[in-house]
């Protein structure tokens, strides 16, 4: 039995290769093999190095933030279970799913090969994990990881702050998007001036910050979640309805559950997917299964 382990060492406090190591002390396992991640994208290679001589014995746990826990996956075969480890910054899926932050708790539920299947949403560059975001929360993750406040803030655990600030300058900068939908059906909707769209398969996103209080990726559709945002105090009471968890209760905020869909939106269009910037004018979301050790 071998344990097999990427690792993303600029994740969050870069602390990876100290976690690894400590996994070493900790575990009965005949070997433990890392992988660390070098440069941008380097999830795929790492993954095709380790299926080379995976076997259905081993266990393959992934060490990183939401990014490249997203990333492995999409390079990772749909049957093949993996433990996390979160060490990103904001942590919305180990939040929404409370995953052990004891690593004697991550071994253990490795060693009882106790899986649960989840559903994951692939699109042709790569997977949504916890929400893809257009208007509002797009522009909020540009900002905010450009910013060196939230390189500051990171080092007090304080990183959500970052987000909080970068939305409240939002309010007086009202960032919108157009947006065409089609669903599964063949129906096609149009989301002209959206200040708040999101297709969530998470409970959370932006560290913390709660997008739907029943989305799960225990649940095989997407909550579809819009606004518009005209004026300045709308745009208020719908970030607060966000903060203050008051989702169901806010007139302002739309919400569907919706399956496979398709997205168009124009050339430039800012789309937020698990955290990271994503250039392009369609996308179509598919539903696939995962197995994750929980």
């Amino acid at each position: 039995m071998t344990i097999y382990i990427i690792a993303n060492p600029h994740a969050g406090r870069h602390q990876a290769r100290l976690i690894v190591e400590r996994i070493k002390e900790l575990s009965s396992a005949q070997d433990i093999k890392s992988f660390y991640t070098r440069y941008k994208d380097d999830e795929r290679r790492q993954v095709n190095t380790i299926l080379q001589e995976f076997q259905e014995k081993d266990f393959l746990l992934i060490i990183g933030g939401d990014g490249t826990l997203s990333k492995v996956l999409y390079y990772l075969p749909e049957n093949i279970p993996f433990a996390y480890y979160p060490t990103g910054s904001g942590n919305d899926f180990a939040r929404a799913l409370a995953i052990p932050s004891n690593l004697n708790s991550i071994l253990t539920l490795i060693q009882s090969r106790s899986v649960k299947e989840m559903t994951v949403f692939v699109y042709e560059k790569g997977l949504l994990l916890n929400s893809l975001d257009v208007g509002f929360a797009a522009w909020i993750i540009q900002k905010a990881e450009g910013s060196a406040l939230k390189t500051i803030l990171n080092k007090y655990h304080l990183g959500r702050l970052t987000y909080l600030a970068v939305a409240a300058k939002s309010l007086f900068s009202n960032p919108t998007a157009d947006i065409t939908v089609k669903s599964k059906d063949g129906s096609i909707k149009h989301y002209n001036k959206s200040f708040f769209f999101s297709l969530a398969n998470n409970t959370y996103f932006g560290g913390g910050i709660m997008i739907w209080p029943t989305a799960s990726v225990f649940d095989k559709k997407l909550d579809f979640i819009y606004a518009r945002g005209e004026t300045f105090s709308r745009r208020i009471r719908i970030l607060l309805a966000l903060i203050l968890k008051k989702h169901q209760k806010s007139p302002y905020l739309h919400h569907e559950k919706i399956e496979e869909v398709s997205l168009k939106m124009p050339k430039d269009t800012l789309i937020e997917i698990d955290g990271e910037i994503v250039t392009t004018e369609k996308i179509t979301l598919k539903a696939q299964k995962r197995y994750i050790y929980l």
